[in-house]
């Protein structure tokens, strides 16, 4: 039996704490503007020419946010600069990032952080800095990049990628409108939908869907959206599919492609539409969003049932008229417990826990529907239950609305899309196609103490985390950092305890206090027994200073004790700071640049890749002291298989005659990045092989100095 709408609103309120959360939190972000740049100037597509959108994806890594689009220029109102289909704007301040200038051929629709820095660009870019590329890329988001080593192609077709999403089962999943796949120089026939290692870009040719496209897909895109069920082995993808019951939405095994687990979508107006994103919530709950103004809610605990679902459109009890009316849903994002989802709605929303009849567009005929709120470009509702939360509701207009949103690591909230302001109508802010929506202060860092300590705890599906409290703290922000990839907002507590819900990865949470909107450092947290979390936050460098002499710059720096390397970075004129080296010692000697204000950072990286704080480094008139000692590398190291496991293999090495020396093993798959591998007082290590062109690599660590690296000899074939 279906349950009324307020029957079932009030069914939520008995149990306030998913609602009730959900609407305090984002009670926290409020409708102004907070960036003045945004796009400008529409630019060539063969797949979304049609919608009226510049801004097309969101992604952020290391500070700064990256929107892809279908667009050739950036603007501030005032300046308008070159910088087609892809640019960087800074986190916590919305300002362009003049520096990031890779040379795209192509709209970019699709954009996802790597779990090793890297960021994946999805769309029909074809080149990327003058190197022909197809439809996906990965990129160093510093400098705008490819990465190298990294081979794998999508193209054939439409050559377009769509969506991408790096799920928590650890592969990559690649949808689109594409015919042919490639890694390694080895090209396959596949339909629209690829997964693959993230790391090395080996496809699962063992997992290959064979769903093709209806109605105008050819050009606008085989398959908008894919998810990775958290509690079922199902995949989900958003479209409109060539089934027998010509389906906008439909569930493949992931463990066995041909085989459609689910085909039973719904929709409120039924007849050739497509559904354009899908998005899946450690609840068992799945959003669909997409065309004839529809948001739908799936239950997995309960056989895929219709929970909830919505419509926008114009409601003459709300509005004068249909002015302002509603339109199809574009994107989905969980950001914590909560789903953002865009569109091209200007008007009024309704929500029902059954199927609502379209036949009139008005809202206010529709006896099956409660009225939720007018809408705008931008709805927030709750992850576990799919209600709307209406406190989230900020007033913007525009055309075809948002296409990408994105929750970002300060609390703040971009969308991108045909968005042309942002405000109440008379004091409206410019919308440029690119929206940040913040709290009071923007989001912006302050002199607030951190909590002292802070502890995880996880039982079984939950994980509850609490801190010390501050005492002028008015409330604490909490973030979560998955497999060692960016810190994620998970929410925001009065009290000095969050309760979060576990999956299958290594979490990192952190917590940073605020007052008046104004955020502290964050404190990283340990698990339920003190130890410290193999994922934590190395030390940062007590100080750090640097003296320029001639052509040169000489930064020194005190050890951290959890450091297996330190990063060194440069700001000139208080601009960006940027990537100057690495290095395993205590010194560093930089190019000297006249006539300029420098300033140097030092960040300390450990052994598992995390890195510390910035020290910023002060400037002085004192020659730092000389560099210790060299460290002896070991003369050799060989890599033998074993007899009895061809997938095993051990290196070996002479020691170097200092009993406290350890040795360091790296690893380096098709000539890639030399990744860690172990560290070991022995002479030996014993690692498992994978697919490709493996080479190992040695250095001595003493005394927390590092030896040059040393390559190893290999007998053995593809080693």
């Amino acid at each position: 039996m279906k349950v009324p709408l307020k029957a079932f609103l009030a069914f939520l309120m008995l149990g306030a704490g998913v609602v009730v959360f959900a609407s305090t939190t984002q009670a926290q972000v409020v409708a102004e503007q907070q960036t003045n740049w945004g796009l400008d100037t529409f630019g060539e597509s063969r797949s979304v020419a049609d919608f009226s959108s510049l801004g097309w994806a969101l992604e952020e890594i290391d500070g700064a946010v990256y929107s892809g689009g279908n667009f050739l220029n950036v603007t501030n109102g005032e300046r308008t600069e070159s910088q087609p289909y892809l640019a960087s704007f800074r986190t916590t301040t919305g300002k362009w990032v003049e520096d990031f200038r890779p040379e795209v051929g192509g709209p970019v629709l699709a954009l996802e952080a790597a779990n090793d820095g890297a960021l994946f660009v999805g769309g029909e870019m074809d080149t990327w800095n003058g190197q022909q590329v197809g439809a996906l890329a990965k990129i160093d988001p510093a400098t705008g990049e490819l990465i190298a080593g990294w081979n794998t192609r999508i193209y054939g077709g439409n050559a377009t990628v769509r969506n991408l999403s790096l799920e928590s089962d650890g592969w990559l999943y690649v949808v689109g409108s594409f015919t042919t796949a490639s890694d390694a120089n080895n090209p396959q026939t596949v339909r629209n939908v690829v997964r693959m290692n993230p790391d090395t870009g080996a496809i699962d040719w063992s997992w290959l869907p064979q769903l093709e496209g209806g109605g105008d897909f050819d050009v606008s895109g085989s398959v908008w959206g894919v998810a990775v069920s958290k509690t079922q082995p199902v995949v989900y993808l958003a479209g409109w599919f060539q089934t027998p019951n010509g389906e906008a939405a439909v569930g493949i095994s992931s463990t066995d492609a041909s085989q459609i687990v689910w085909d039973e979508f719904e929709m409120n107006y039924r007849c050739c539409d497509k559904m354009y994103d899908v998005e899946t919530t450690t609840h068992g709950t799945v959003f669909f969003v997409g065309e004839q103004h529809g948001a739908y809610m799936y239950d997995e605990n309960n056989n895929m049932a219709l929970m909830i679902n919505h419509v926008t459109s114009y409601n003459t009890d709300y509005q004068d008229g249909p002015t302002r009316r509603g339109g199809d849903y574009q994107d989905v994002e969980l950001v914590g417990d909560t789903l953002y989802a865009t569109c091209h709605c200007w008007g009024s929303q309704s929500s029902s826990t059954e199927l609502i009849n379209l036949d009139n567009w008005n809202l206010a005929n529709v006896d099956t529907a409660e009225h939720t709120g007018r809408v705008s470009a931008v709805i927030a509702y709750d992850a576990a239950t799919g209600v709307r939360d209406q406190s989230f509701n900020p007033y913007m207009a525009g055309d075809v609305g948002g296409w990408a949103v994105h929750g970002a690591s300060d609390g703040c909230v971009w969308v991108t899309g045909g968005i042309n302001a942002v405000g109440e109508p008379g004091s409206e802010a410019p919308g440029r196609d690119l929206v940040r929506l913040c709290d009071a202060d923007g989001g912006s860092p302050a002199d607030v103490p951190a909590p002292a300590s802070c502890v995880a705890t996880t039982v079984g599906s939950t994980i509850t985390v609490t801190w010390d409290g501050v005492n002028s703290a008015q409330d604490f922000v909490i973030y979560r950092n998955v497999d060692g990839g960016v810190d994620k907002w998970r929410g925001v507590s009065t009290a000095t305890e969050f309760v979060d819900t576990n999956r299958d990865a290594t979490l990192l949470y952190s917590v940073a206090a605020r007052l008046d909107g104004r955020k502290s450092a964050k404190t990283v947290c340990s698990n339920a027994t003190g130890e410290p979390d193999p994922n934590a936050l190395p030390a940062a460098p007590a100080s750090c200073s640097f003296v320029r002499e001639g052509d040169d710059v000489n930064v020194s720096w005190e050890a951290s004790p959890d450091a297996e390397n330190y990063i060194v970075y440069r700001s000139v004129d208080a601009s960006r700071q940027y990537w100057r080296g690495a290095t395993a010692e205590l010194t560093f000697v930089d190019s000297n640049k006249q006539d300029v204000a420098l300033t140097y950072f030092v960040v300390s990286k450990s052994e598992t890749r995390m890195r510390s704080e910035a020290t910023p480094c002060e400037e002085g008139n004192d020659v730092p002291p000389p560099p210790p000692e060299p460290v002896t590398p070991v003369a050799s190291c060989e890599v033998t298989q074993d007899a009895q496991d061809p997938n095993s293999v051990e290196i070996t090495w002479p020691a170097i005659g200092d009993l406290s020396a350890e040795y360091v093993i790296y690893r380096s798959v098709d000539g890639g990045t030399q990744f860690w591998r172990g560290k070991t007082s022995e002479t030996s290590f014993a690692d498992t092989l994978r697919a490709g062109s493996i080479e190992y690599f040695v250095d001595v660590k003493l005394d927390k100095q590092r030896s040059v690296r040393v390559a190893c000899v290999s007998p053995v074939e593809g080693v």
